[in-house]
C-alpha cells in the first residue's frame, strides 16, 4: 500500500533529488513550496518561517491523503527558538498527523550515536554554534566544521571549500547539515576508498520518517 509524505520545502528546491533518492517504490512525496529570498543571513532566515505561510503551501495539496509531514528548512529551525518542537506540534495539530522536522531528525540522530562523527555546516559561526547548542551527545561529536556561505546558491559550488576540509584526514563519519549539500554523488567512493560513511540531513530525515510510518 503507498503512503504519502507531504513536504514543505523552501521555493528554491535546491536539493530535491536527495529526498527522491532515497525513497523506496511505495512511498510518494508530494512537495509544497513556500517562498523564501535563498539567503543564508540569520536576520533574513528568522523571518522566513511562519508557520501560517507553510501552513497554506500545505493545504495546496491533498493533505486529508498524507500519512505525514515534513518540515526541511533547516537554518530557519535554528535560529528561531524550539521552532522545530513547535513546527512540529502546530502541524500535528492542524492535520492530526506526525510532522517531523529535519533539525529534530539531524538532532536524534546525533544524540542516539556511539561512533565519533564529524559535523560540516554550510551556515557561519553564528548558526553553526546555535545548532550545536540543541545537541545533547557531544561525546559523538570529533569536529565540527562552517563554510560561512551567505545564500543556498554558493551550495552548487562547494566543491573547492569542501577539498580545503580535506575529509579523507578525519578518519570518522561525516555529517553534512542543513537541507541544501548534496552527498549522493560521493557518498559511495567515500564509503569504498576510505571506509568513511556520509550523512546527510535530508538522507536522516527520509529515513526517521520511513522507520515512523512502518511501526
Amino acid at each position: 500500500m503507498k503512503k504519502y509524505i507531504g513536504m514543505a520545502w523552501p521555493s528554491d528546491g535546491l536539493n530535491d533529488s536527495e529526498y527522491w533518492r532515497y525513497l523506496p517504490k511505495n512511498y510518494e512525496l508530494l512537495i509544497s513550496r513556500y517562498r523564501v529570498s535563498g539567503s543564508l543571513k540569520p536576520e533574513i532566515i528568522k523571518k522566513e518561517g511562519n508557520l501560517n505561510t507553510i501552513s497554506k503551501s500545505i493545504e495546496s495539496l491533498n493533505y486529508k491523503k498524507l500519512d505525514i509531514i515534513i518540515l526541511c528548512d533547516f537554518a530557519c529551525s535554528v535560529v528561531n527558538l524550539n521552532y522545530h518542537k513547535r513546527s512540529e506540534l502546530y502541524f500535528n495539530n492542524k492535520f492530526n498527523i506526525p510532522c517531523i522536522n529535519i533539525l529534530s531528525a539531524t538532532l536524534n540522530f546525533i544524540n542516539k550515536r556511539r561512533k565519533k562523527i564529524s559535523i560540516i555546516s554550510p551556515y557561519n559561526r553564528k548558526i553553526t554554534k546555535k545548532f550545536a547548542k540543541l545537541i545533547q551527545n557531544h561525546n559523538s561529536i570529533s569536529s565540527i566544521d562552517y563554510l560561512s556561505l551567505n545564500s543556498e546558491i554558493e551550495i552548487e559550488g562547494i566543491e573547492r571549500k569542501l577539498k580545503a576540509l580535506k575529509l579523507p584526514n578525519k578518519q570518522n563519519d561525516i555529517l553534512f547539515i542543513g537541507g541544501g549539500i548534496s552527498i549522493s554523488n560521493f557518498l559511495r567512493k567515500f564509503k569504498e576508498n576510505y571506509g568513511i560513511h556520509i550523512y546527510s540531513s535530508p538522507f536522516i530525515l527520509i529515513k526517521n520518517t520511513i522507520k515512523t510510518l512502518d511501526e
